[in-house]
């Protein structure tokens, strides 16, 4: 254990009790998205669903995490004047539900990076093994995420985590960022690429690709500010309550991007008499079952048939047939 500074200390428990409050909320927002997803697409394969199951089910479990860290800060060890300096249980296992939600979700906007690239694996591949490496690669090294989660419960102070495995976390952080911006600028270089100089498709090009530049933007900067922090001031846990929110942001980018593709595709089924579809980033399987369904945006459609009943006056009298004909020479 080392000296606390009273200022570093009440940083430090502003900076968890601030980042708790923040995760709430973002739970709140993945609760509520997961509960749209299952409502708008019902028919979705099971995989898709599958893959929204089991982030919504780490994000609460990483909610859960920080809970008890913050019960264990703030009321189990109320008083103790060092008590920033020491890593619980729960703190570790969130870092490592962390790394998994951010693997999960860097394979997931990369697969739709391949799928837009039309295969293209000298793009993908690197992506796919600098997100993999974020957990795998540092275990060669038995330093990986989840090795630094044993390593911190085992020596449960920040400060000695710091002094043997601080460039663990450094090149976690750092690799997290930089697929971040190798996605985002790879799904925004073919969605340029993909436009044909019709304005409405193109409109709705540009709107996609600024959805992926905030969303890439949002956790990329999370990510550097926290890892600025955490090589800055290490012994402040600013950089802590940053990484706390980091997961939640990587989860409601995830769903946030499965159910934009209800409007998205409406817009794009609006626009058929150009003749393009939205790019395949946004397509789903499920979602071509019911073109009725996908419209189906509370926005009533009236529609007006002329009927127009042809008379056969064969067998009318003359005088009859004659005034018809004559109505109808008029309407002409």
């Amino acid at each position: 254990m080392v000296a606390i500074p009273e200022s570093d200390l009440k940083t430090s428990l502003g900076a968890l009790i601030l980042g708790g409050m923040v995760c709430t909320g973002l739970t709140g927002i993945v609760a509520m998205q997961t509960v749209l997803y299952f409502r708008l697409f019902s028919r979705d394969q099971f995989s898709t669903k599958l893959k929204v199951a089991v982030v919504s089910v780490l994000d609460l479990l990483h909610s859960a995490m920080i809970a008890a860290a913050n019960y264990m800060y703030f009321v189990s060890n109320f008083g103790d004047a060092e008590i920033t300096d020491r890593v619980f249980w729960a703190v570790g296992i969130s870092i490592a539900l962390t790394a998994i939600l951010t693997v999960l979700v860097h394979l997931f906007f990369a697969l739709r990076l391949f799928k837009l690239s039309k295969g293209n694996y000298w793009i993908t591949v690197p992506i796919a093994f600098l997100a993999i490496a974020r957990v795998a690669n540092n275990a060669a090294h038995a330093v990986a995420a989840f090795v630094t989660t044993v390593e911190l419960i085992r020596l449960g102070s920040f400060y000695e985590f710091g002094q043997h495995f601080r460039w663990v976390f450094t090149l976690g952080l750092v690799l997290s960022s930089v697929v971040d911006f190798l996605i985002t600028g790879g799904l925004c270089y073919y969605l340029r690429r993909n436009r044909t100089g019709t304005g409405r498709f193109d409109h709705i090009l540009d709107s996609v690709t600024l959805y992926t530049v905030e969303n890439g933007l949002l956790t990329s900067v999370t990510t550097l500010v926290s890892l600025i922090f955490w090589l800055v001031k290490p012994h402040v846990l600013i950089y802590l309550g940053l990484h706390f929110a980091i997961s939640k942001l990587y989860a409601n980018s995830f769903l946030a991007s499965m159910n934009a593709r209800k409007i998205l595709r409406a817009q794009s089924q609006s626009q058929s008499g150009s003749g393009h579809r939205l790019p395949v980033i946004f397509t789903s399987r499920g979602m071509r079952h019911s073109n009725a369904d996908q419209l189906n945006l509370g926005t009533r459609v009236q529609i007006t048939v002329d009927k127009t009943v042809d008379y056969a006056t064969d067998d009318l009298p003359d005088s009859i047939s004659t005034d018809q004909k004559g109505h109808s020479q008029s309407k002409v």
